[in-house]
């Protein structure tokens, strides 16, 4: 079975963004994202990397502002790390698919209390 070149590319890119992000990168706020998932384009121009907050709910603006600040620096050291022809542009994004799991959640559990009653 042959899998995608994207899909290795993307499974590539999350491990090397995630130790990019936990050994390189020096600025404390983007040390508290973990990456939670990475796509990138059937082209390989374009990557969109999602991310979670470590003891947060809700994303951050000042997060967002800090990895827009780092972009830069860790699509360089993928270039220094792999040996992609191109190095895709690189778009964070907050995942909210846990928040919205955790909400469905809650309201399936209301609404069990409320039959019960």
């Amino acid at each position: 079975m042959k899998v995608k070149r994207s899909l290795r590319v993307s499974e590539l890119l999350k491990r090397e963004i995630s130790d990019i992000i936990a050994n390189k990168v020096r600025n404390q706020l983007v040390k508290k994202i973990i990456v939670t998932y990475v796509k990138v384009s059937d082209d390989l121009k374009y990557t969109k990397v999602y991310y979670r907050l470590i003891g947060a709910t809700k994303n951050n603006e000042k997060i967002e502002k800090a990895l827009e600040r780092v972009t830069k620096f860790v699509r360089h050291e993928i270039a220094n790390r792999t040996d992609l022809r191109y190095v895709p542009e690189i778009h964070f994004f907050y995942d909210s698919g846990v928040d919205e799991a955790e909400r469905i959640d809650y309201l399936l559990e209301k609404l069990k209390e409320s039959r019960i009653e």
